[in-house]
Formats: C-alpha cells, sequence, structure tokens
C-alpha cells in the first residue's frame, strides 16, 4: 500500500477564530506614467498604506502582534475608475497593428514579444509591518511604495488579503480572507503631471522606522527662476572734486554725488570747441 507523503507543514502560529478588516489609511492621488520602458518608474503617490484589524466572533477587537503577521500578505490588482473591470495587462504597442502588418511582423525583431504586459509593475505584494503609526499606536501594515503604471487613465487600486498560516498543508492552497478597492487615482502623461505631492506624515513616520518611503524634502521649492527679466542696473557712488574758489586756494573740499549707469554720458564738446 502507498502512502502520500504531505508536503512540509509551514510553521503556523496557532489560529483561533478571528474576523480580518482591512482599512486603506492612506490612498493613492496620482501618478505619471511610466510608458512601455523599464527604467523609468514613477511610483504612484502617495504609497498606499493599509491597515489590518481583527475581531473575535461577538465583535471584540484583538490585538494582533508581530508573530501572528508571519504569514501575511496583501496582493494588489489595477482596476478600472469603478472597481469592476481588471486592468492590470494591456496590450503592447506593437500589437495594435494592421492586418497586413501583422503577416510581416512575424519576421521581424518583435515576433517573440507578448501582446500583453502589465500595466500595473513593481512590487504588488507586500509582507506584514508591525509599525507605529503617527500616534505611536502600534498596528500590522501593509505598505505599496514600488507601483508604477504604464498608462494614462483614471484607475483604483484592488487590494486583497490572504493570511497563508489558515490554508490547506496538502494542496498548499488558501482563500481570500478580505478585499478592499481603493479611492480613484489618476495617473498623467509626462507633459500634463502636476507633480509629486508632499509627503504625508504617516509616510515620513514609516520612513524613520526603516521603510524605504521615498520622502520630499520640506525646502524645494516648486517656483522656477522667471526668464527674460533684466537684474536692476547698480548705483555707483563716484567722488567729484569740488571747484576752487579765490576764497580757498589753499584747501579744497570733495562732495560725494551718486550716479546711475543710465545716467553717465559720454563728454561733449563745449561752446569754445575744446
Amino acid at each position: 500500500m502507498t502512502t502520500v507523503i504531505p508536503p512540509l507543514k509551514l510553521s503556523r502560529p496557532s489560529q483561533s477564530f478571528k474576523k480580518y478588516k482591512l482599512q486603506i489609511v492612506q490612498n493613492p492621488i496620482r501618478a505619471r506614467c511610466c510608458g512601455f520602458g523599464e527604467k523609468d518608474k514613477r511610483p504612484i503617490d502617495p504609497p498606499p498604506i493599509l491597515k489590518l484589524t481583527a475581531e473575535d466572533e461577538s465583535g471584540k477587537p484583538l490585538e494582533l502582534k508581530a508573530g501572528d503577521a508571519v504569514l501575511f500578505l496583501v496582493h494588489c490588482q489595477l482596476y478600472n475608475e469603478n472597481g469592476t473591470l481588471d486592468k492590470t495587462l494591456v496590450h503592447t504597442p506593437w500589437s495594435n497593428t494592421s492586418p497586413i502588418r501583422k503577416q510581416t511582423i512575424r519576421y521581424s525583431a518583435h515576433k517573440d514579444k507578448p501582446e500583453y504586459v502589465r500595466n500595473l509593475i513593481g512590487s504588488v505584494v507586500s509582507n506584514a509591518y508591525h509599525l507605529y503609526d503617527e500616534n505611536s499606536i502600534p498596528g500590522i501594515f501593509f505598505i505599496f511604495q514600488d507601483l508604477s503604471v504604464r498608462i494614462e487613465g483614471t484607475y483604483t487600486l484592488k487590494f486583497v488579503f490572504i493570511n497563508l498560516a489558515e490554508g490547506d498543508p496538502l494542496t498548499m492552497s488558501t482563500k481570500v480572507q478580505v478585499e478592499m478597492v481603493s479611492k480613484p487615482f489618476t495617473v498623467y502623461s509626462a507633459k500634463k503631471f502636476p507633480g509629486m505631492t508632499e509627503s504625508t506624515t504617516l509616510s515620513r513616520c514609516f520612513a524613520k522606522q526603516g521603510i524605504k518611503i521615498p520622502i520630499r524634502s520640506e525646502h524645494v521649492s516648486m517656483k522656477t527662476p522667471q526668464k527674460n527679466t533684466a537684474p536692476e542696473l547698480p548705483t555707483l557712488t563716484l567722488p567729484t572734486p569740488a571747484l576752487a574758489t579765490p576764497s580757498s586756494s589753499t584747501s579744497s573740499s570733495t562732495t560725494i554725488s551718486k550716479l546711475s549707469i543710465k545716467n553717465i554720458l559720454l563728454p561733449e564738446d563745449n561752446d569754445n570747441g575744446i
């Protein structure tokens, strides 16, 4: 008789009944599209942050400790503005070609490229972090600081919470615990992008605790210097000797007068023809 050896079980903490809830404590606002390149990534701003809470059967809040969150994950997907249509994949530019072009493209350099690529790129999965918020309250958070979108438009983010500790060790499968959809945010082209927002207090708080979140300097000025503005001409102070008089033949005095560069003229011939 053949016995089936189950796969190695994950090191799972003890699980009792818990009802999990996700709360989006920081929604995305805007982003600059990064196109179909792989180098020019523009992160969604501000980075989406979620907080996980739990309740028992009676609805009483339960404290989640760092050891409980070892096998917690949140997966992120890109959806349309209403959160009803998956926009995670997008057509590549070279896939939208005419039938004649498609016949010749088989032998071109693009023949091995896929017709679809991911519209949402970056780290789409976040582990759980045990952190303190801006009010010094501990909690379990999920942070998505490395998400970029290729094509401009209005989108939402769908977050799915998974607890691997409640999965089936034989099939290595698990089920979705909670789903949440963010508020709509806009992805702009390079010309229309209004710029990054000011770093939030929560982002700064987590950055101080070691989370790699891009933080903008408070002293960065968004104003650009005006062009085509002539600088103000300086005023020169020149000494002018006083004219000698018969009563002051042995001594002379010097008076100071202010002249502007605009008023300095070349000497002209006097009436005596000198």
